[in-house]
């Protein structure tokens, strides 16, 4: 660990910060794992599935099967086990939630994961012939809102896109909606923000190997900005972001809640309208669709301490090479960081192809640090969001060297006909590199005071596993 007493040395490694993974790793929930005939699933299991499976695993929500009761989980239960034991990053691991957890950062929002207590504990209670246990053990469950699957509870505001018919069998489609008035009033400081593509006929949709027709939504350049005829859209690039901390989200296929750091300032203002910039692909059959987006915000009066959405140069290249039948192609870039800021998320974004990527930072001392490695899986295109006390701090001038690699054979299920050389492309069926975290430029004299906390807590956190 470098010398935290020299400021310009480094901004005290992330990793170094997060603590010890080792401490991190037995998580929140039932502990170490009991003997396998002690295991209930009122007592044990049901917990664990209320915080890592509901949130999907519940009626009207996405996944395939209701996963609340004893009666909906015990015919699934050899299933369960097969999906949470494997590794880590494996793109089929369930929940899917794919750092990995033995490299860099380990501390992120909305985390859930189970550790490896935890999966012992649903291990041994499948080997123990997954009895039910007590009634009195049940927890009471979770009361979810009626009618919406919204992760975080009930939303202060929802935002619906016009309805949209995307045909059956077509071009990828690339386009504006209308815009949707949000009605505000005044401006709000947006905390947390999820979006949902609404099937407006779910019975026409069949679920097939790899599940990418699940979905006609690629992804949804959603913002506050407004209209102008230089917008940026889909096939033209360039235009007016916007103030810097004005709303402005992309949604991915598959894509877990934003819950935007405490310190952070992200801006619905009032009188302003949802923009609405599409990337829709066929799937076969005629699909009316809208999207909804779910805000929560900050109570009013609330002031950030950081103001800006954030955002990196995400298109690391264009010049992808995937030979055919290739499980372990290998793409690598480097980002330069030209102002000191905080690493607020981890997003990769790759597409059927991808499997892994890790991001590392090599500081302007040659120092290099892996801030973190994860799976990647295109029907779940996740954002980690750090902890603010373990979002990666970098000086001006760090390096951030992303890698990434892809599966093009008939392993990986998402993978339509491996047969074929694979390059870029905007489909899902084509492949991509891009990084996508959310990087909050500060000022230098922020970025000291930062850096000062970050060694404060660094210290005390010391004292206390020396006592």
């Amino acid at each position: 660990m470098p010398n935290l007493s020299n400021q310009r040395r480094l901004p005290a490694p992330a990793a170094a910060l997060a603590g010890l993974a080792v401490l991190l790793l037995a998580g929140p929930g039932t502990g170490a794992a009991a003997a396998a005939d002690d295991v209930t699933y009122n007592r044990d299991v049901a917990p664990l599935m209320q915080r890592s499976c509901e949130t999907c695993h519940r009626p009207g929500s996405i996944a395939p099967m209701s996963l609340q009761t004893y009666e909906e989980v015990r015919p699934w239960a050899r299933n369960i086990r097969d999906k949470i034991t494997r590794p880590d990053n494996d793109p089929d691991r369930m929940p899917p939630w794919f750092i990995e957890k033995d490299i860099g950062v380990q501390n992120f929002k909305e985390d859930i994961s189970l550790s490896p207590e935890e999966v012992a504990t649903i291990a041994a209670w499948v080997d123990g012939g997954a009895e039910r246990g007590d009634p009195a053990d049940l927890p009471p469950p979770i009361e979810w809102p009626d009618g919406k699957d919204w992760s975080f509870g009930e939303p202060d505001l929802v935002i619906s896109s016009p309805d949209h018919v995307l045909e059956a069998v077509a071009a990828d489609w690339y386009g504006l909606l209308d815009p949707s008035p949000t009605g505000l009033t005044a401006d709000r400081w947006i905390k947390a923000v999820e979006v949902r593509e609404v099937l407006l006929d779910e019975a026409i949709v069949e679920r097939k190997s790899g599940d990418l027709n699940l979905f006609v939504v690629h992804h949804a350049v959603i913002s506050a900005r407004e209209r102008s005829e230089v917008i940026q859209t889909q096939s033209r690039p360039g235009g007016d972001r916007g103030p810097a901390d004005l709303f402005s989200v992309v949604h991915e296929v598959g894509q877990n809640a934003t819950h935007y750091p405490e310190v952070l300032g992200v801006r619905l203002p009032a009188g302003s309208s949802l923009n609405w910039d599409l990337h829709l692909h066929s799937i076969g059959v005629e699909v009316p669709f809208r999207i909804d987006v779910a805000f929560k915000f900050h109570p009013e009066g609330w002031e950030p301490k950081y103001s800006g959405r954030g955002g990196m140069i995400s298109y690391l290249t264009f010049d992808i090479d995937i030979p055919p039948e290739e499980p372990n192609a290998k793409m690598e870039g480097m980002q330069l960081v030209t102002k000191p800021g905080i690493l607020m998320t981890f997003e990769p974004h790759l597409h059927s192809s991808g499997k892994r990527m890790c991001i590392e930072a090599i500081y302007p001392t040659g120092l290099s640090e892996m801030l973190n490695c994860a799976g990647y899986n295109h029907n779940w295109v996740k954002v980690y969001v750090y902890d603010e006390d373990h979002a990666p701090l970098l000086p001006a001038n760090t390096i951030l060297r992303v890698t990434a690699w892809y599966d093009n054979t008939l392993n990986n299920p998402r993978v339509t006909d491996p047969r074929n050389w694979k390059g870029y492309g905007n489909r899902s069926t084509d492949d991509m590199f891009l990084n996508l975290s959310r990087f909050v430029p500060i000022t230098e004299e922020q970025y000291e005071e930062e850096l000062a906390r970050r060694q404060g807590l660094e210290r005390s956190r010391v004292t206390q596993d020396n006592d």
